[in-house]
C-alpha cells in the first residue's frame, strides 16, 4: 500500500484542528490585521491564541532546506511580546506526536544538571554505556532549551540539524561542533547495537562538552 506524503496544507489543517481541540483560537494564514503585533511582511501559517498569549507558527513539510536566518529574526521579534512564541513545525519533527509548544517547560536547567551529575557517577563507576546515553539526552535537552532561549526555531528538529544550525549561527564553536558530531556517530552505533569504538573516551568527550555548554548557556540565561 502506497502512502501519500502529506502536503504543507495537510499539516496546517491538522495542526489547526489539534489546537482548536485544546481550546485555542486559531487563524489559518492570518493577515497583518489578525496579528497582535507587527511582523513586517512575514505571514505565518497559523496564529494560535489562548488568553494573553499563544504561538505564531510556520509549517514546512520537510526540514531540509530551511532558511533559519529569516525565521530566527521573526522568532526574535515574537519573543519580545510576553506570552508569545514562534514555532517552526515540520513533517520531520522528532516530537511529531506532541502538540507543538505544549510540554516545552518540562525541560529545565535543574533537570539537566541532575542528569549530568547522574552520568558523572555512572562514569566514575565504570558504566560508560549508561553514562554516555544519559549525557546524550542531556546534550539534546541543552540544544533544545538554548535554541528556544536565543529564538532559533530548531528545537523540534533532529539533533544533527540542531547541531548544524546552531553552529552556522555562531552558538557552537568549531571544536564543540566537531565533538558533537563525533559523539553523535558513537551514539548512533551504540543504540543500533554496533560497537561504539572507544566508548570511555567518547563518554569523557561528551561529558566535557555537556558541562561546558551547561555552564556557558545556563550562565547566559541567568544574566538575562
Amino acid at each position: 500500500m502506497t502512502t501519500i506524503p502529506k502536503t504543507e496544507k495537510d499539516h496546517v489543517d491538522e495542526l489547526a484542528e489539534q489546537y482548536r481541540r485544546e481550546g485555542y483560537n486559531v487563524i489559518v494564514h492570518p493577515s497583518a490585521n489578525d496579528l497582535p503585533f507587527e511582523l513586517g511582511r512575514y505571514q505565518p501559517d497559523l496564529l494560535v491564541q489562548k488568553e494573553q498569549g499563544g504561538f505564531v507558527i510556520a509549517v514546512r513539510s520537510r526540514a531540509g532546506r530551511l532558511s533559519v536566518d529569516q525565521l530566527s529574526s521573526v522568532a526574535d521579534e515574537v519573543k519580545k511580546h510576553p506570552g508569545w512564541r514562534f514555532l517552526l513545525v515540520t513533517g520531520q519533527d522528532v516530537a511529531s506526536a506532541e502538540l507543538p509548544g505544549k510540554n516545552d517547560e518540562s525541560v529545565s536547567w535543574d533537570g539537566i544538571s541532575n542528569r549530568i551529575n547522574q552520568a558523572r557517577r555512572l562514569e566514575d563507576n565504570g558504566d560508560s554505556e549508561a553514562a554516555f546515553l544519559i549525557l546524550w539526552i542531556s546534550l539534546e535537552q541543552l540544544l533544545r532549551l538554548h535554541a528556544r532561549q536565543v529564538a532559533i526555531p530548531v528545537d523540534r528538529l533532529s539533533p544533527s540539524i540542531m547541531i548544524r544550525q546552531l553552529y552556522s549561527l555562531g552558538e557552537l564553536s568549531i571544536e564543540q561542533f566537531d565533538v558533537a558530531l563525533e559523539c553523535q556517530n558513537a551514539r548512533n552505533r551504540l543504540v543500533h547495537g554496533f560497537p561504539a569504538g572507544d566508548l570511555p573516551k567518547s563518554t569523557h568527550q561528551l561529558a566535557t562538552l555537556v558541562s561546558e555548554l551547561f555552564i556557558e548557556w545556563s550562565g547566559s540565561k541567568a544574566s538575562t
